[in-house]
C-alpha cells in the first residue's frame, strides 16, 4: 500500500504542454533526448550573460572561497591506511571522512592558492542561493520546455550547484561509471560547462541509449575497463563531452555516465537535477534560493521551486 501511494505521489505535477505545441528547435532537441538519452544546447555559448557568470563564479571560488566545508584533502589519503575508503571511492558520510582526518575546514586555509597547494582537493562545491543569474540558467526556458516534453509534466528542481574539479590521484564516487538513482522512472540532469572542456580537463562521459539497457545494473560503480569492453572509447555510443564554455547538456542520468578527472587545470561544472514532485519530500540539501531571487524569477520558473527550498 505504501509503495503504491509513493508511486502515485511521484506522478503528481502540473501537466505540461504537448510536444506538438513546442517550437521546432525544442521539438528537435526533444527527439534527440528521447532517442539518445542526452541532448546538447549551445545557445548561451559566447554570450555576454554567460561571460558575466564566469567572472562571478571565479570571484566566489578564488577570492571569497564560498564553497562548502569540510572538503576532502587528497594529500591526506594514505593508500594502506585508507584502503577500504579507496575501494569504496569515498562513498561514506562526510563525518566519517572528518573522523579519519581526511578533510579540511575554512579555518585551516589562508587563501585559495594555499588550499590548492597544501590540501589538493578533488572537488569544491558551491550553492548559489543569492544570485538570479544562476537560477535563470538552471531554469533556462528552452531547456525547461524539453524537460517537460520528455517527462510529460512539470517536475521540480531538486539540486542546483556548481563543482570545481581538480586533478586527483584517487577516484571519488562519481569519477566512476554509475547510474543515478534519484528516481526510478523520471530523472533529468542538466550539466552546465563554465569553462571549455577537453578530455584532459575532465570531459564528462555518457553511454547513449543506456537508460533502458539491462547491462551494468548489479552494482553501484563500474571501472573504465568494464564499460569500455562493451562501449569502447571512440565508439558511437560512448559520448565524450568536449564542449565550449556555455554549453548545457541535458541527460537522463539513469543511463551510464561518469565525471572525467582533469589531468591539468580544473573543470567548473554546474548541475541542475529535475525529478517529479513527491509526497512526503522535505527540503533539499543540494540547493536553497533566497526569497528575493525567487521573486524575480518568471512565473514559469517559480513553479519549479518547492517552497521548502526558499530561505530568507
Amino acid at each position: 500500500m505504501i509503495k503504491k501511494i509513493l508511486e502515485a505521489g511521484a506522478k503528481i505535477g502540473r501537466k505540461a504542454s504537448a510536444p506538438e505545441t513546442m517550437g521546432p528547435l525544442a521539438k528537435a532537441k526533444l527527439d534527440t533526448l528521447c532517442e539518445r538519452g542526452f541532448v546538447v544546447f549551445d545557445h548561451l555559448v559566447g554570450s555576454q550573460e554567460f561571460t558575466r557568470m564566469q567572472i562571478d563564479l571565479k570571484r566566489r571560488i578564488e577570492s571569497e572561497m564560498r564553497f562548502e566545508f569540510p572538503c576532502l584533502a587528497q594529500n591526506r589519503i594514505d593508500q594502506k591506511l585508507h584502503a577500504d575508503l579507496i575501494k569504496k571511492s569515498f562513498r561514506v558520510p562526510s563525518s566519517e571522512l572528518k573522523r579519519q582526518g581526511l578533510t579540511f575546514e575554512r579555518s585551516d586555509i589562508s587563501s585559495y592558492e594555499d588550499l590548492v597547494r597544501r590540501f589538493k582537493p578533488s572537488t569544491l562545491k558551491l550553492l548559489m542561493p543569492d544570485n538570479l543569474d544562476y537560477f535563470s540558467l538552471w531554469l533556462d526556458p528552452l531547456v525547461l520546455s524539453v524537460i517537460e516534453g520528455y517527462m510529460g509534466f512539470q517536475p521540480i528542481l531538486r539540486e542546483a550547484f556548481v563543482r570545481r574539479n581538480f586533478p586527483c590521484s584517487y577516484k571519488v564516487m562519481n569519477h566512476n561509471w554509475h547510474r543515478d538513482t534519484n528516481h526510478q522512472h523520471h530523472l533529468l540532469k542538466a550539466f552546465i560547462f563554465f569553462n571549455d572542456c577537453y578530455v584532459d580537463t575532465g570531459a564528462h562521459r555518457y553511454i547513449a541509449g543506456s537508460v533502458g539497457s539491462p547491462l551494468f545494473r548489479h552494482k553501484i560503480y563500474y571501472s573504465d575497463e568494464e564499460i569500455e569492453e562493451v562501449f569502447p572509447d571512440g565508439s558511437a555510443d560512448h559520448i565524450i563531452s568536449e564542449v565550449p564554455a556555455g554549453t548545457i547538456i541535458l541527460e537522463d542520468t539513469r543511463g551510464l555516465h561518469k565525471a572525467g578527472i582533469p589531468q591539468r587545470h580544473y573543470r567548473d561544472l554546474g548541475f541542475a537535477v529535475f525529478v517529479p514532485p513527491m509526497l512526503f519530500r522535505g527540503s533539499s540539501d543540494y540547493f536553497t534560493i533566497s526569497k528575493s531571487v525567487h521573486k524575480c524569477l518568471m512565473p514559469k520558473q517559480q513553479v519549479y521551486i518547492d517552497r521548502s527550498n526558499i530561505v530568507a
